[in-house]
């Protein structure tokens, strides 16, 4: 059992990626952080222009959206101390947001800019971690391994059903496991934008899989990320290779 707080009741829907370290999650807690945290500052400085204490309406905005990222962040570590103590604040400041928009109507078009300010800067943020991230290539490789696998085990269902293997080049090969066969059994599961005009599947890295079938055997091979099938045994090579037998 997880020591965790709420992930054993959450972990069989949201467990795939809700409590997965990852670059994104540091992102949303710095994020976070930062928009809770420049509400005291902006609100400081208009004091300091005003000369006297105001609490200007971005205040509870910057609250709301930043209290909101908080509490993903708290989800995502889960701990009791944070989530219970940050769980009623979005709602506290959504409901002051709902009470400044009725007493100051010129206000209202200053909501819609904080909240497109801070979708860009998510969006920005989280771009930056993708793109940057040392998991980025682990995560292609993962599902480059996942697809491969895949084929393998749909040439072996393949022949379990048919009694042979599928023939010709990677793409024809590809269109007989996903459907295109006398039973029409689909054996592989390809996204559709994971297809080349030709029909051969597209690695994680935008290039065809390689399939070779002989004997009782199964062979799948991706350029990896040089995008370059290399047969050498340079430092350069990244090719990645599954095999295994079908019958």
């Amino acid at each position: 059992m997880s020591d965790g707080f709420l992930q054993p009741y959450l972990d069989s829907t949201f467990g795939h990626w809700l409590y997965i370290d990852s670059a994104m999650w540091t992102a949303v807690g710095f994020l976070g952080a930062a928009i809770f945290g420049s509400r005291f500052v902006l609100q400081w400085l208009q004091s300091e222009k005003e000369k006297k204490l105001v609490v200007p309406w971005y205040f509870w905005h910057l609250s709301f959206w930043g209290s909101v990222l908080n509490l993903l962040y708290f989800l995502h570590i889960d701990k009791a101390p944070l989530i219970l103590g940050n769980c009623f604040l979005p709602f506290l400041y959504g409901r002051n947001i709902i009470f400044l928009r009725q007493t100051q109507d010129r206000r209202r078009g200053g909501g819609r800019m904080v909240m497109a300010g801070v979708v860009v800067l998510m969006l920005a943020t989280f771009g930056y971690t993708a793109l940057t991230s040392p998991d980025a290539k682990l995560r292609k490789d993962v599902q480059a391994l996942k697809d491969m696998e895949s084929i393998v085990q749909g040439v072996k269902g393949y022949y379990a059903e048919h009694h042979q293997l599928p023939k010709g080049e990677a793409p024809a090969m590809v269109r007989e496991l996903i459907k295109d066969n006398p039973r029409h059994i689909a054996y592989i599961n390809v996204p559709k934008e994971r297809l080349d005009k030709e029909g051969a599947w597209l690695d994680p890295w935008g290039q065809p899989y390689r399939i070779f079938v002989s004997g009782n055997q199964a062979i799948v091979r991706s350029a990896g990320k040089n995008g370059q099938f290399d047969d050498g045994l340079d430092d350069k090579r990244d090719d990645i290779l599954v095999q295994g037998a079908v019958n």
